[in-house]
Formats: structure tokens, C-alpha cells, sequence
């Protein structure tokens, strides 16, 4: 395995951001991970994987591991469901790409989301009413420290809305090596209700109905997710981004009404792992009242058809994107007294 030295990291996050480390590793194994810890154990360490959700805003001076385990395997199935083992290193959409070719469901309306598998388990994501925990069965790791190969469960990693473990007290200590997911065989049963911005874009219902008839397939599905996605998101392949940068903020049922009284038409969605008298409201909504929405300041601004996509023009500088979500969260601030916060990893 080569360690590159001094090497640019543009290539490595979807900013495009040209930030250097000091050492990169891309092990395919989990002996050759060990192998260049032990290495460099005297060196920073920075546990990488698609650099889908991490603005660099300054050179890494340390140890950048990007794991690039790859490998789909099946652990065991019955008549309804089957364990896939997958590793860290796959990209999670070709993953679902591949469940769905297969008929295996579960994760279909999480495509298109940028990324490997690690991260995907790492970050908690989720989509149109799918979310990675509600498919995962157990996490492989390596604990960096002392090199120790660890099983986790799911109800063991600290997952609540667009959080875990791994992106708190765990970041860069412990490292995904593969995930078992569980997902089910030839189902009709599929997600399609929930959107939380179907008052304004539309739910996959409406669209899957605009080109499929019931009963649907998977793959009707999987393509009305593509479809929504196309229309409202930045490519990866055209813009530096790294999507939405900010979660959707949790507020007061109280705070709630005090808003509905001056953005109109307002929504409004559960908070899990909140009462009651909590919701959750789009950040997105409220950046575009506040005219971020298509905003472009220097090589730095938002999707035109998305005030929550941060994207450049892949020149700019780590530093340019940071002082421009830095307005962004103080236009909120101000005029709605609400503190956003990035889903995006900051270094």
C-alpha cells in the first residue's frame, strides 16, 4: 500500500476544496488500516471516506485514512428478508442501485445520496421516509487506539436526527470496516407518502403517477426518487457541494406558531425523538424567505432551485465556503432568532 505524502485532497471531498494532508492512506483491508496506524500512530488522524459531507477549511496535518474495503456478500436470508455484509468502501448509491436490481428493498429511497457505505452508516441518513437505522442490523469496526475489531449494534451508536456516535465522541476513533443490513425480498410494500417538502415538490405518489401504474416495482420507485431528485438537487458532477449543509431545526410548537404568523404556508413535521411540543421545519424555507435562495457571493452560493445546497464552482477555497454559511446561519439568527446547524463536518 502507497502512503502519499504532501498530497492534494480535491479529489477526495465533493467541495472540491484543494487542501492538502500531510500523509493519505487508502488501505483495502483491514490489516493494511492497522499496518498504517501503527505506522503513523504519532500522527493526527482523519477518517475519510467519499468527502461528501466535510467542508476542509485548512490543510490536514496528520494521517488522512480513506478505507476502501469494498465487497457486497450475503450473511444468511429466509423467505422474507436477506443480511447483506457491506463494505465501508462501496458507494452507497451503486449499493442501492445494486439491492434494487435484486429485488431487495428497504433503501430504495435513499439513492442518489453521495457517499460510501461507512459514511452512510455514520452520518444517519435518510429520504423520503427511509432511514439507514431502520435497515441496519450490526456495524463492524476497528477501534484505533488498540486496533481491536468490534461488533456494534445500532441501538448502541448514539443515532437520532442526523446524528450518531461516529460524528460526536467517536469521530476518527473508531472506523467502519462494513455493515450488515437487513432488507426485504420481493416486497409491493413500499415508502411513498412521506416527503418533507411534498407540499411544494410533491410526493413520490404524484410522481411515481405521472409515468408508472400500480402495483408498483421497485424500480418504479427507486426512478420517481431519481426523478425528484434530479429537479431539485446540484449534481456533484457539475458543482462543488456537499447537498443540503444544514439539518432541519427543531423548534417549539410555541416558536412554531410565531413563525407560521410571518412565513406563510410554514410546514411542519415530527421530531423524533422529541414530545409533542416539538417539531421540525424546513431551514430550507427559511433561508429562501430570507432571498439566500440562488445567492451567489464570489465563487461561493446556493442551488438555484435549493436555499439549502451550498455549491461553488469548485474553485473556491475552504475559507470562502466557511464565511458564507457563516452569513447564511446569521440571517437566520437575526430574523428568526434560530441557530442552524451544519449536517456538513467542519475541519
Amino acid at each position: 500500500m502507497d502512503i502519499h505524502q504532501n498530497t492534494s485532497l480535491k479529489e477526495h471531498n465533493t467541495f472540491r476544496v484543494d487542501v492538502k494532508a500531510k500523509y493519505l492512506a487508502l488501505p483495502e483491508s483491514i490489516e493494511e488500516i492497522k499496518e498504517v496506524v501503527e505506522e503513523y500512530r504519532d500522527e493526527k488522524i482523519l477518517i475519510l471516506g467519499k468527502g461528501s459531507n466535510i467542508l476542509f477549511t485548512k490543510d490536514w496535518n496528520g494521517l488522512v485514512i480513506i478505507p476502501n474495503i469494498k465487497g457486497i456478500n450475503i450473511i444468511k436470508e429466509d423467505t422474507k428478508h436477506i443480511y447483506l455484509e457491506v463494505g465501508a468502501g462501496e458507494s452507497w448509491d451503486e449499493f442501492v442501485r445494486w439491492a434494487v436490481k435484486n429485488n431487495y428493498a428497504g433503501i430504495e429511497n435513499m439513492v442518489m445520496i453521495p457517499g460510501s457505505v461507512g459514511g452512510s452508516v455514520s452520518q444517519n441518513i435518510g429520504a423520503y421516509g427511509q432511514g439507514i437505522t431502520s435497515v441496519l442490523s450490526k456495524i463492524n469496526i476497528l477501534d484505533i487506539d488498540t486496533l481491536e475489531e468490534k461488533i456494534l449494534k445500532p441501538k448502541d451508536c448514539g443515532y437520532g436526527y442526523r446524528k450518531s456516535n461516529f460524528k460526536s465522541i467517536w469521530m476518527n476513533k473508531y472506523l467502519i470496516t462494513s455493515a450488515v443490513f437487513k432488507l426485504t425480498k420481493h416486497t409491493k410494500e413500499f415508502e411513498l407518502s412521506y416527503h418533507e417538502r411534498a407540499g411544494r415538490y410533491g410526493s413520490l405518489k404524484e410522481e411515481l403517477d405521472a409515468f408508472a401504474k400500480e402495483p408498483y416495482s421497485i424500480q418504479d420507485v427507486m426512478e420517481a426518487v431519481v426523478r425528484q431528485r434530479s429537479k431539485r438537487l446540484p449534481s456533484i458532477d457539475e458543482y462543488g457541494t456537499a447537498g443540503s449543509f444544514f439539518a432541519n431545526p427543531i423548534v417549539s410548537m410555541e416558536k412554531f406558531n410565531d413563525l407560521s404568523k410571518i412565513i406563510s404556508d410554514l410546514q411542519s413535521y415530527p421530531a423524533e425523538g422529541y414530545t409533542s411540543e416539538y417539531i421540525k421545519i424546513p431551514a430550507g424555507r427559511l433561508l429562501e424567505e430570507l432571498g439566500w435562495k440562488g445567492k451567489r457571493v464570489g465563487d461561493v452560493g446556493t442551488f438555484e432551485r435549493h436555499a439549502l445546497c451550498v455549491v461553488t464552482n469548485m474553485n473556491a477555497s475552504g475559507e470562502d465556503i466557511y464565511k458564507f454559511i457563516k452569513e447564511m446561519q446569521k440571517s437566520v439568527k437575526d430574523n428568526y432568532e434560530i441557530d442552524l446547524q451544519p449536517e456538513v463536518n467542519i475541519f
